[in-house]
């Protein structure tokens, strides 16, 4: 091996991978992050999800640490990473007026095992903090802030700028089926209805936003959950039951509507992680992407009724496509109390300090009070 770069080094920077160094890259992922696939299907997907919506247009970007002087069919490819531009909002704490931003989501950071403990995906993270940074100077809104959510605890991160937020959630078994049938309220939600539901929740987040935090003086954000991200999490969900199943789900969540309350609706929405497929199914997991509820003023007895129901058809699924556990992140702190009062949902409250930690870096001007993260669940991840 020729002899490689400090991470200091000038000559190292952020690039583009051409087609061959992407599929090396996804070739030496695999094992971490797709090993129920062949390498040929892992390829597949990944191929896939560039060409989903959220992707598509400028909506990813990937992204090596390498020789930016060198020839690009023999440079070394240090580390990896990719963003996602999502759609978000911001309210500034100096005005509190809400503005519509771009956010970043870092996914899939990555370095080759024979070019590790050298740095080089610190220096990568901070070159792209910097770029980040950069854009949302010349274009303010284009990049506001940055999430990601990592597997190697919080401080690698913190170091570099990405803040550890509230990182918990509810687990659930799935145990028996249950003869109990769904109450008449509650219905699942296919994929027509995904639209509709995504515009209802971007105007309940956009209200959620506008009311000033705790200390007025804080910086709220939150990413939108929007149509092109839900059906991002749907693709990867069926590329993976397809794959294992010869076919994809169709059933996306659950939805409550109290008698005489059209208003008043609580929702969930859902996609299966079946990392663990047919033989080791402890590891699949039915992952809530985003839990509402429509109004804040619905009565403790209702929303339980609603919470149950929503639960009902989610096991149901769950048995379906091989999960074992039902998984809802950084559940409100109703919905949290309100299930631990049903003891026979066997609830358990996990706060997570290695794997999954949300974290985000604030590009905008200074946020001297600090940031508060709304609707930080599982829809952002990537």
């Amino acid at each position: 091996m020729p002899s490689l770069p400090p991470a200091s080094s000038p000559n190292l920077g952020l690039a583009q991978p051409s087609a061959a160094e992407q599929v090396s890259t996804w070739t030496q992922t695999r094992p971490w992050w797709g090993a129920s696939y062949t390498a040929e299907a892992y390829v597949a997907r990944e191929r896939m999800l560039l060409g989903a919506p959220l992707a598509r247009d400028g909506g990813m970007t990937q992204w090596i640490l390498t020789d930016v002087g060198g020839a690009a069919h023999r440079r070394p490819v240090l580390a990896s990473c990719e963003t996602l531009r999502k759609r978000a909002l911001v309210r500034d704490g100096a005005d509190g007026v809400v503005r519509d931003v771009w956010a970043h989501g870092v996914a899939s950071v990555f370095t080759y095992p024979e070019f590790r403990r050298r740095g080089y995906a610190r220096r990568m993270l901070a070159l792209l903090a910097e770029r980040l940074a950069a854009q949302e100077a010349v274009a303010p809104g284009d990049a506001a802030f940055s999430v990601l959510f990592s597997d190697i605890g919080s401080e690698f991160y913190a170091r570099l700028g990405w803040l550890p937020y509230q990182s918990t959630h509810l687990s659930l078994p799935v145990g028996p089926a249950s003869p109990s049938p769904s109450p008449p309220a509650s219905t699942p939600i296919l994929d027509a209805a995904l639209a509709a539901l995504a515009e209802a929740d971007e105007r309940i987040l956009r209200g959620q936003i506008s009311r000033p935090p705790s200390d007025p003086a804080k910086t709220r954000v939150a990413v939108l959950p929007d149509l092109d991200t839900l059906r991002w999490h749907f693709a990867r969900e069926a590329f993976m039951s397809s794959h294992l199943f010869d076919a994809s789900p169709t059933v996306h969540g659950a939805i409550y509507t109290p008698p005489g309350a059209p208003d008043s609706r609580v929702w969930g929405l859902w996609m299966r992680n079946q990392s663990g497929g047919k033989d080791h199914v402890e590891k699949n997991t039915l992952d809530f992407l985003r839990f509402v509820v429509e109004d804040d003023a619905m009565a403790d007895e209702e929303l339980s009724k609603a919470i149950r129901a929503i639960v009902g058809h989610a096991r149901h699924e769950a048995r379906k496509w091989l999960c074992t556990s039902m998984i809802l992140w950084n559940p409100h702190e109703r919905v949290k109390r309100l299930v631990d009062a049903m003891a026979d949902l066997e609830a358990r409250f996990v706060v997570r300090d290695n794997d999954s930690i949300a974290s985000l870096l604030w590009l905008g001007p200074n946020a001297a009070a600090g940031v508060d993260w709304v609707a930080n669940e599982k829809f952002e991840w990537c």
